[in-house]
């Protein structure tokens, strides 16, 4: 009994060892952008082999001054256009993609399984095989260069779709048909029945499709012109530059990770148990 209690000990010692050293892995660099973001630009392009500065600095004004001076790109007009889009998105996709894995998970419809392959066979798709086709789409209904451009061809997410449809299922029918007996129309399933019970999914998913969003950067840089590029967009061509400015690149990196990180620790009690609530089926 004591050398298996040891046993789990080793393991267990393994086990928070790993993830700790992977979580540094991956808070290092994102710590480093935050504070190389205060620095003056000498500070970042140090060659004295010196460790780096692990310290706040004093720049970060000058930084975002500097930055928002650029005549090329608006910075703060790409913040605004980032948040908005991705803010939108979420709200339509989840909408679409809610209704969608309802209808897949609870009704039973001609070609159903075979419409649900098809939305899935869409994955293996490359985006970059979809960015002229959706181009010449978008061109011949006069939407380049707008928000909806951006919003729409990926609103009915299929990894949205599969993962509500997963959650849907652990809904009970019973639940259903008892709403259906109280005089409850197929809507009123949907929005007072399902979407109650679903919150936990939905947040989860809510995370999911900002990032997705957040994070877009060729379809955005293709249909959109200076005025309405996204935070990926804009720092692209701050690094396109013929002298990279380091310091206001570093700044514009950190004020692209500070949403990111507000979305998920204001639904992070949400996520893992929306994640996981697909798994169990009734």
């Amino acid at each position: 009994m004591h050398e298996k209690s040891k046993t789990e000990a080793l393991w267990r010692f393994g086990g928070y060892g790993f993830l700790i050293a992977a979580a540094l892995f991956m808070i290092v660099p994102i710590y480093w952008i935050v504070i190389a973001s205060t620095l003056p630009q000498s500070a970042i392009l140090s060659s004295s082999g010196a460790l780096p500065q692990l310290l706040p600095g004093g720049h970060f004004v000058e930084n975002f001054q500097a930055l928002q001076s650029r005549q090329y790109v608006n910075f703060m007009s790409s913040v605004w256009n980032s948040i908005f889009i991705a803010i939108v998105y979420t709200v339509l996709a989840l909408i679409l993609c809610s209704m969608a894995g309802f209808a897949f998970a609870k009704y039973e419809f001609r070609f159903k399984k075979s419409i649900f392959a098809g939305i899935l066979a869409t994955l293996i798709i490359p985006v970059n095989l979809l960015v002229i086709p959706l181009f010449l789409v978008m061109s011949t209904a006069n939407m380049t260069n707008t928000y909806a451009a951006v919003i729409l061809p990926w609103a009915a997410y299929p990894v949205g779709i599969f993962f509500m449809r997963q959650s849907m299922q652990a809904i009970p029918d019973a639940l259903l048909e008892s709403a259906r007996m109280d005089g409850a129309s197929e809507f009123q399933l949907f929005y007072r029945v399902a979407i109650p019970s679903m919150r936990s999914s939905m947040a989860a998913l809510a995370v999911i499709l900002f990032l997705f969003q957040w994070n877009m950067f060729l379809w955005p840089l293709v249909v959109l012109d200076t005025d309405k590029f996204t935070i990926p967009v804009a720092i692209t061509k701050i690094m396109g530059q013929q002298v990279v400015a380091f310091d206001q690149l570093m700044v514009a990196s950190a004020v692209a990770i500070l949403p990111m990180f507000v979305v998920f620790l204001a639904l992070q009690k949400y996520f893992v148990r929306g994640i996981l609530s697909g798994a169990v089926k009734e």
